[in-house]
């Protein structure tokens, strides 16, 4: 019974956010830049978010039409900072960062291209392990950190953001098609009862390092975006990526996962198109 193994989401805004670009507290000129470009080229990026929006994404977290975009390389050591733009993020991560071979594509390389434009160099993508990014940003092992990342207190106490980019992220739960827990849920109000109410030790997957996993395990030092107290009763399981926590509660290892609500969609839809 494939369907058993199908999942879906409950659209029902947990906690809303802003994606910003971390530059390093010391480099005020990039970030100048950066909001230059967010500014001229606002009307350009709204256009292709909402086309990255509406792209389906297949199981590896890849564009299905194979849109990738032309003159990004990968990061290598050496590289001369007159040259590059290098840019931290951790991919997949569709709609906003994924490979197509060698490739990459999704918004926030749109975006890092722009910028890099701006500054008559070539954009260099490296990995970095999401909850270190802004750490790599502020040592100076990358110029731009570009990864969905939520606009929060703490984060502002590593890195130096620029205005938001992205004003449409939110909090959503992911649970298994079968699973009617959250189908009469309408309000955040509604989800934290049933989640209060649940069993302690309870297993929920999100990214390590995500707003999804501070959602479940707390964070104190959220403050000024949204205090997460957490729920002692949850015991928050991180992972890679959000796929992967998705794949995890496929195959039963935790109950549901929180995440962010556009790469919600994509990882409903990849799962999804592998169970037919």
């Amino acid at each position: 019974n494939t369907a058993s193994n199908k999942i879906k989401m409950i659209d029902v805004k947990l906690s809303a956010e802003e994606y910003g670009i971390a530059v390093s507290k010391t480099n005020d000129g990039l970030l100048g830049t950066v909001n230059t470009v967010l500014t001229e080229q606002a009307s350009k990026i709204n256009t292709l978010i909402k086309n990255y929006e509406g792209k389906d994404y297949g199981e590896d977290d890849t564009a299905i039409d194979g849109t990738y975009v032309e003159g990004v390389v990968a990061y290598q050591t050496g590289m001369s900072s007159d040259e590059y733009l290098v840019l931290a993020t951790d991919y997949p991560f569709a709609p906003f960062e994924y490979m197509v071979g060698t490739n990459f594509g999704g918004i926030d390389i749109e975006i890092g291209k722009l910028i890099a434009d701006k500054l008559g160099k070539k954009l260099a993508v490296k990995y970095v392990a999401f909850d270190l990014i802004c750490t790599a940003v502020n040592n100076g092992d990358a110029d731009l950190g570009l990864a969905g990342l939520t606009i929060t207190e703490a984060r502002k106490q590593t890195v130096n953001f620029s205005k938001p980019y992205y004003t449409g992220a939110y909090q959503v739960l992911v649970v298994m098609e079968d699973d009617t827990t959250f189908d009469n849920c309408k309000t955040a109000e509604d989800v934290d009862a049933i989640l209060k109410a649940m069993a302690n030790g309870t297993k929920v997957g999100s990214q390590t390092g995500s707003t999804g996993y501070k959602f479940i395990a707390g964070d104190k030092d959220e403050s000024g975006f949204s205090e997460f107290k957490g729920y002692s009763n949850l015991s928050a399981k991180g992972y890679s990526t959000h796929a992967d926590a998705a794949r995890d509660m496929v195959n039963g290892a935790v109950k549901f996962c929180v995440i962010d609500n556009l790469v919600a969609s994509s990882v409903v839809a990849q799962i999804n198109a592998s169970a037919k």
